[in-house]
Formats: C-alpha cells, sequence, structure tokens
C-alpha cells in the first residue's frame, strides 16, 4: 500500500561522524546515542515524524514546511546549549536540510523528488547550519524571526533541475569548531531558546529513611507534589512517568531540563523516622544550576499535608505561576486526617504504579485498608477506581465484576470531593469502556482536563476515546499535549501508534510503533502494537516475531498478545497452532475470563467469519471493554457491513460504515 502526497522532508547528518569513528569507535557511538536522545523531543514537539534513522542522522517528515525550519532551528539551538558545556573532542555538530515536495510512502518509507531534493540540500549547509529549497522559502518567509540569505542553485548530484536554495542565518554567538576543517564554518549562531519559563519536573524524591522499605513514602510524596502543582493551570508540569525515569540518575540537572524541555527542576530528599519526617527540596534552575530556593521541614507527620501545600505554593509563587482561589482551595484541601490511611493509600498507589495482576490486586487491598480507616478519604476511592479500570484493560476479569465496582467508587469520591480532577477521568473510563455513554464519557473527560489541567493520563485518556469516535485530528492534539506532559511515557507513545492505526495511516502508525519499542525495549504492549500493524498490513512473518518478543515475559498469559499470536500463525499456514489457541482462550473465558473481542479477532484470522461475529455477540453481552474500539478500529474491516456487526455497533449506540481515512 502506497500514498503519494505533499510533504515537508527534512534530512540531518552529523558532521564528522565518519572520521570519529575512524579514531574512537566507542566515543563516535556515545555521541550517536546522546545527539538521537537529544533531537527526537525536539522534533517530536514540532510533529516530525522520523521515517529513518540510518547511520548518523535522521529522514523526518513534518505537517508543513513552517513546523519542519522551525523544528530545526530549535534542534540547531539545542546543540548548540549542549556544545558550550563539552570539550572540543566531544562537540556535535549536524547539517539540515529541508524540501518541500511531492513524497510517495509506502511500508513505512518515502521516495520521491521531494525525499532527493532534501538529501541532497543536506551536505550543502554548513556545520551547524540548515539549507531550504525554494518552495520552503515560498512558505516561511516573514514568519519566522530569522532572516533567510540566498546562496544561488549550486550544483545538487543528480537533481536535474536547478534549485534555489536559501541558509536560515542563525548568527548570536561564536559557533564550536568545526570537526571537518576542509569547510567553513559560520561565524555566529543563536542562543537556545528557553523552554517555558512556568514549567518544571519533580524529580523522585531520595529515601533517606533508615527503612529502605519507606521507599513507598518517598515515591507517595513525589507523586502528591506533583499532583498539587498539576491542579495550576499556568505551570506545565511533567508527569511521574517520565520523571521517575530519572530514579538514582547519574545525569546532571542541565541535562534532564533539556532532555524533558522544562526551566526548572524540584529535587529533594526524604527522611521518616516514627512519626517524624525530614524533607528537604530545593528548585534550582535547569539552565545555569543556580538554586532559586531551598527548604528543609522538620516536622511531625501530620503536618506532610501542609509541608506539601506550601512546597506547591512556593514553587508557583518562584516561577510566577499565580494559582486562581479555587486552584488554591484544592491545593489546601487536607484529603484525609488519619495518617495511617494515608500511609496506606501511599503503598496502594506504590504497588498500582507496578501494573502488574499480583501488584494491583495487593494495591487494591492497601485502598480499601485505607477506606477502612478514613471511608471520606476521596484519593483512596479514585485508587480504587483506577486499580479496577486498569484490571479491565487486562481482558482477564469479567467486565461485571470490574466496571461497577470502578463507576461506584468514582462516584463516592465525587460525592465527597467534586473538584477532584481523577475521579472525573476515573467515571469517564467507565461511561466509555462499559456503560457506552459516550457523550457522557467525552463530558467527564473534559471536566477532568478543566479540574487538573496538567494531567497527562486525562489527556491520554481522552485523546483514546477521540480515537474510538472517529475524531484522529483531536486525538493526535490531544495525545500531543499529554505526550509534552509525559515525554518519556511508554504507554502514551505506543499509543500515538494505535491512533494512527485506528485512522488507517498504516505507514505512520508503522514508525511510530517502532520508535516505540526503540524506546521502550522492555515495554511488552509496544511490541502488541507493533505485532498488530504488521499483522493488518500482511507482515506476518515480521508480526510474528514482535509477538513472540512480547510474550517472552510470561508466555500465554496476556489474552491480547495470545491471540493475535493465534492470528499470525493461522496467517502463516500454522493452522493447527491456531486453532489449538482458540480453544484454550474459549477455555479461558469458560473458567475464568478471556476478552472475546480479541478471540473475535483470532477467528479473523483463522478465516470463520461466524465464529468472529459470535464472539462479538458474546463480547456486547459481557459489554466487554475493549469492545470501545469497535466503532473505528480496522480489525473488523472486512465484516463491517454484516448484519450481526451492524446490530452490534447499534446495541452500543455506534453509527455503521467504515470510518474513513484521517487526513495526515
Amino acid at each position: 500500500m502506497s500514498e503519494r502526497r505533499l510533504a515537508a522532508i527534512m534530512f540531518t547528518d552529523m558532521v564528522g561522524y565518519s572520521a570519529l569513528t575512524q579514531r574512537d569507535e566507542e566515543l563516535a557511538l556515545e555521541l550517536l546515542d546522546e545527539h538521537r536522545r537529544l533531537l527526537r523531543p525536539v522534533f517530536a514537539a514540532h510533529g516530525g515524524r522520523v521515517i529513518d534513522m540510518a547511520g548518523d542522522g535522521f529522514l523526518l517528515e513534518f505537517a508543513s514546511a513552517l513546523a519542519a525550519v522551525r523544528g530545526a532551528i530549535d534542534a540547531q539551538r539545542a546543540l548548540e546549549d549542549r556544545n558550550a558545556a563539552a570539550p572540543p573532542e566531544h562537540q556535535i555538530l549536524i547539517r539540515i536540510g529541508i524540501h518541500l515536495g511531492d513524497v510517495v510512502f509506502t511500508e513505512g518509507d518515502a521516495y520521491g523528488d521531494g525525499v532527493n531534493i532534501a538529501a541532497r540540500l543536506e551536505p550543502v549547509a554548513e556545520p551547524g547550519g540548515i539549507c531550504v529549497s525554494q518552495q520552503v522559502y515560498d512558505q516561511v518567509a516573514g514568519k519566522i524571526d530569522l532572516p533567510l540569505e540566498s546562496m544561488g542553485k549550486p550544483a545538487l548530484k543528480n537533481i536535474r533541475t536547478p534549485v534555489e536554495v536559501y541558509r536560515v542565518v542563525l548568527a548570536s554567538r561564536p559557533a564550536a569548531a568545526d570537526p571537518d576543517p576542509a569547510r567553513s564554518v559560520p561565524g555566529e549562531a543563536p542562543p537556545a531558546p528557553a523552554p517555558a519559563a512556568k514549567s518544571i519536573a519533580v524529580l523522585p524524591l531520595a529515601n533517606l529513611s533508615p527503612d529502605p522499605e519507606n521507599e513507598y513514602f518517598s515515591d507517595g510524596l513525589t507523586d502528591d507534589i506533583l499532583a498539587q502543582l498539576s491542579k495550576i493551570r499556568g505551570l506545565k508540569v511533567i508527569s511521574r512517568t517520565s520523571a521517575m525515569q530519572y530514579k538514582r540518575t547519574a545525569k546532571n540537572v542541565r541535562e534532564i531540563g533539556r532532555e524533558l524541555g522544562v526551566a526548572t527542576i524540584l529535587e529533594g530528599s526524604v527522611r521518616k523516622a516514627g512519626n517524624t519526617v525530614r524533607i528537604s527540596v530545593q528548585l534550582i534552575d535547569a539552565a545555569t544550576d543556580e538554586h532559586l530556593w531551598a527548604d528543609t521541614y522538620d516536622r511531625e507527620l501530620a503536618d506532610i499535608f501542609a509541608i506539601q501545600s506550601e512546597v506547591a505554593r512556593r514553587i508557583a509563587d518562584a516561577l510566577q505561576a499565580r494559582a486562581s482561589p479555587e486552584e488554591r482551595a484544592r491545593i489546601d484541601r487536607r484529603p484525609t486526617s488519619s495518617l495511617e490511611a494515608y500511609q496506606a493509600y501511599l503503598r496502594g498507589l506504590f504497588l498500582w504504579n507496578q501494573r502488574t495482576d499480583a501488584s494491583v490486586n495487593a494495591g487494591i487491598e492497601q485502598f480499601r485498608r485505607a477506606l477502612a480507616l478514613d471511608p471520606e478519604y476521596a484519593p483512596a476511592h479514585v485508587g480504587l477506581a483506577e486499580s479496577y479500570i486498569v484490571l479491565g484493560n487486562f481482558g482477564t476479569y469479567r467486565p461485571a465484576a470490574i466496571y461497577p465496582a470502578a463507576r461506584a467508587a468514582s462516584l463516592r469520591a465525587l460525592e465527597i470531593d467534586e473538584a477532584l480532577g481523577d475521579a472525573h477521568a476515573s467515571l469517564a473510563q467507565v461511561k466509555l469502556s462499559y456503560d457506552w455513554d459516550w457523550a457522557g464519557a467525552e463530558q467527564a473527560f473534559r471536566r477532568a482536563i478543566e479540574l487538573r489541567p496538567g494531567s497527562a493520563n486525562a489527556h491520554h485518556w481522552y485523546a483514546l476515546y477521540l480515537s474510538a469516535m472517529g475524531r484522529s485530528d483531536e486525538a493526535l492534539g490531544e495525545i500531543g499535549r499529554a505526550r509534552e506532559l509525559d515525554p518519556l511515557s511508554a504507554a502514551i507513545g505506543t499509543n500515538v501508534a494505535a491512533i494512527l492505526f485506528s485512522a488507517r495511516r498504516y505507514d505512520q502508525a508503522l514508525v511510530a510503533a517502532r520508535e516505540a519499542v526503540a524506546l521502550h525495549p522492555e515495554f511488552r504492549i509496544a511490541h502488541v502494537y507493533l505485532g498488530t500493524i504488521l499483522l493488518l498490513t500482511g507482515a506476518y512473518a515480521d508480526a510474528l516475531a514482535a509477538l513472540q518478543k512480547a510474550d517472552e515475559p510470561a508466555p500465554g498469559t496476556n489474552v491480547l498478545t495470545t491471540a493475535m499470536l493465534g492470528y499470525a500463525r493461522a496467517r502463516l499456514g500454522y493452522r493447527e497452532q491456531a486453532v489449538q489457541t482458540a480453544a484454550g482462550l474459549a477455555d479461558r473465558y469458560r473458567r475464568a475470563y478471556a476478552s472475546p473481542v480479541w478471540i473475535a479477532f483470532l477467528h479473523q484470522g483463522l478465516g470463520d467469519p461466524a465464529q468472529t461475529l459470535a464472539w462479538l455477540d458474546r463480547a456486547c453481552r459481557d459489554r466487554d471493554g475493549w469492545l470501545r474500539l469497535l466503532g473505528t478500529s480496522p480489525f473488523f474491516d472486512d465484516i463491517r457491513d454484516a448484519p450481526e456487526y451492524l446490530r452490534v455497533l447499534g446495541t452500543m449506540g455506534l453509527a455503521p460504515g467504515t470510518p474513513e481515512r484521517q487526513s495526515s
């Protein structure tokens, strides 16, 4: 399957990489890896889609020429900022070429004059420079704050038609030395653009308690401070998933600030002994490593909520992120008067975040314990709701035993505190996955984001709702906001691929899935989605390999992975194995539970539409959570017009018909 369209294409190349490889291969590979880690989020922030990373450069597609040029400028400035603190032998310089033209996209790759010209523009650029074609110039002239200077029509290798070439004049501070002395270096380059001043990452607070098991407490306190800050609309707060990846890191504050795109970092430590606690925190300017303020709180454990509120207020004041009276009231609200309940809640949160069947169930017991001690503890009710929702997504629990309990917990939390954004988000998930209350789900998601605008989870879940409703362009915008708040999240990165897949943008979905696997090889679901996309694009052998990788940690336990493996084996001719897999899942459904949606998909692979439709009907009667995909997912496109399929859609209140491919 191929597609031709107008696209802005960018080529980048590391200067002097080949020569450095010959001199010091280990250093060359280290700098190559650093260059990729540094630039990938910069390009992503401008909507850049990585097509290839062959060799020592990037090949990317952007939605517009303006987005590509802005991404290129930010990339060069990020490298200049990085090079300012690096010794000469560790400098990273790149050249960038950008062209707007006709491109053919097929099987995850790109071809055509649009690609060829961009590739030939890149070598014309100076180290640390950017060259663009006349077509790009026409789109961006007057729209960027830097001049563009004509370089005439230089000969471009294998390009017959002369192309007017322009360079972006990056002028303000001296550039680093050129590793390639045969080429000239521009005299000056601009300073790196500072991230938004009102942006912060809260690094995991170090556990200095005598008992190492108190790590649940230090992690929980980190979460609570994050939650408080994310209630302030004017503040960009990096989410837990990304921040936790710097636990016990050797990286310095400047590196972390660059990678997360924030201006400030909060770091510190917690020491808990008996009923006393010492919390030391310092707010640091990520660009200069300057301490903006620091404080140590030696208090009774009973003062823990007052400390959290004070830290949040001081950060808001320091960053001039004015909290409204309503936001301040939410920050100052004391969720419980029971310290035992609070500690049980933190233990539950610690276990829930591990996202395994056993850990989530253990977390549920801790949340119940917290509620036995204080039935009015609203966040503990939310913890219960979110735990049930995670169990529902595993596809191994009967929906009637999961979602009503999640709904009850969410509603109880809202009875206690209507302004609890996370409770609205949990309720929205139930309305989406079990109640099929599509309008009510959207209303609840919007309320969750209104109350906690800095919640990456709320934006992420709302994006998946929008995708299920066929509103893919909106979904991509919403998940883009989630990614800004949680740039290192494996789940968010993987669901970018899922949304593109549902929009039938298979080439882009495949690139996004491969990128998620490369960044998070330990994340099983990334391999599952890669395998799924490969299955439905006909690459069965590659799909089987990806799905086997997903299945490695705990073979046969994940219903989705098992069903996908069965589908792949059926399509590769191993029908007997696939039939046995289907029988095993059916037996599992009868004994305990296995999502009928994925059993139906396996029967698609076996070429048995009657069984496919029968299992979808069973999923409808069960109100299986995965059935929310039925309106837009490509899984069942070839039976979408069957009367039985339309009956299920009608029962769910979803409109029939194949969703049209969304615009790129």
